[in-house]
């Protein structure tokens, strides 16, 4: 069965309902190449998934992709392939088909962006991790933290990290999330989460310096962007809207870090929710969103500082309260910083040549420059230790 055959495909006449799209869009680019194989994987970094669930489904979906199409830069659309639409009903079932399709896509060294439906839908991205047998880390963009501590056979869009968490055998490596508003989480959720060594990331502490997620993202290979975390005055058509998130520019930057990436393999948008979408501004966000991501994957440079030291300065800081030092790279071509930390082979010893390099930012830097501990660092030591 190939892959194409999971999904309903979805014609240019389908989407072609509000203007005329201009020269060099995609629609354009599309229309043009429409005599050529559309089922073609080959050449391609990128496949958009719609989901059809009944609910938040095609017509959401084709939303998206009108304005995505009216873009311009066809270099960049000659690298996407439209796989149309995929039915999804919430079962086990659909899950794991879902998830089977993701590790085939993965697997052939393309991108699956998947176009709406609930945020639940992460677990399938899980999933396809789980088939592969590959470790990763997952990032979700979220004003709300999906995770309860209340037990539930359901899996519905406020628990499907409990899911993924309590899941044999495990290949989450780790999690991190990027934007929930303190006022929508208990404490002793948010508690429990930082007992386990996961990165929770308030919408305070990066509206101070969104740079500070580029790291978080760089580090990931699965991303789950929930709209909800836009805040309502900029996207209303979404699913449970709220006065305070991200801005639209912001969501931009955010999904270019993740297309930056070189770890990234596949993101997904949800909770669009096109009855509410007032002019279809939310899914012309989503669109110009999947813009920005296409264009870091497209422009992504592979670095290493341990592999390519000429690339790089290092910085050597140390401190007087501990006498340790931490060692820092800085990418001479993307000014990109890494850092290490020493790993722990047992309690009682640490071997010096045994260092974990982990993305970080100038701020983490500075921070050991003042002759402190940047808590990046803290919480990748706790992680190994």
């Amino acid at each position: 069965m190939k892959i194409s055959d999971h999904f309903v495909k979805v014609g240019l006449d389908e989407i072609n309902y509000r203007h005329e799209f201009e020269d060099g869009s995609w629609f354009q680019h599309y229309k043009d190449n429409e005599s050529q194989n559309q089922d073609s994987l080959e050449s391609k970094k990128i496949a958009l998934i719609g989901i059809d669930d009944g609910n938040f489904g095609k017509i959401e979906a084709n939303n998206i992709r009108t304005f995505l199409f009216s873009l311009k830069n066809t270099d960049y659309a000659d690298k996407v392939i439209d796989l149309g639409n995929f039915h999804f009903d919430y079962s086990l079932k659909a899950y794991q088909s879902l998830g089977y399709v993701l590790s085939e896509i993965i697997n052939l060294n393309i991108i699956p962006i998947i176009l709406n439906g609930r945020n639940q839908i992460c677990f399938s991205q899980y999933l396809a991790f789980g088939y592969l047998k590959k470790y990763f880390n997952l990032v979700t963009i979220d004003n709300r933290i999906d995770f309860n501590l209340k037990e539930s056979d359901e899996l519905n869009h406020r628990n499907y990290l409990q899911k993924i968490f309590l899941q044999e055998p495990s290949y989450l490596f780790h999690y991190s999330n990027v934007g929930h508003q303190i006022y929508f989480e208990e404490t002793s959720t948010l508690t429990f989460l930082e007992n386990l060594h996961f990165d929770l990331y308030r919408l305070g502490q990066l509206r101070q310096d969104l740079n500070e997620s580029e790291p978080v993202l760089r580090s990931a290979n699965c991303v789950s962007f929930d709209i909800n975390s836009i805040r309502q005055a900029d996207s209303p058509g979404v699913t449970f809207p709220s006065p305070n998130g991200f801005y639209n520019e912001e969501a931009c930057q955010l999904t270019r870090f993740a297309g930056n990436s070189p770890k990234v393999q596949t993101i997904g948008f949800y909770e669009y929710d096109a009855t509410l979408d007032h002019n279809h501004q939310t899914a012309h966000q989503i669109a110009q969103m999947i813009w920005f991501f296409v264009d870091g994957a497209l422009n992504r440079y592979l670095e290493n500082p341990l592999e390519d030291k000429e690339s790089f300065v290092k910085f050597i800081t140390h401190s007087n309260t501990g006498g340790s030092s931490i060692v820092f790279y800085k990418s001479k071509r993307t000014n990109k910083w890494w850092m290490e930390v020493p790993i722990h082979n047992n309690a009682n010893s640490t071997s010096a040549n045994n260092q974990h390099l982990i993305p970080c930012s100038y701020n983490d830097y500075l921070i050991a420059t003042r002759e402190e501990i940047p808590d990046r660092w803290w919480k990748t030591m706790k992680k190994f230790s």
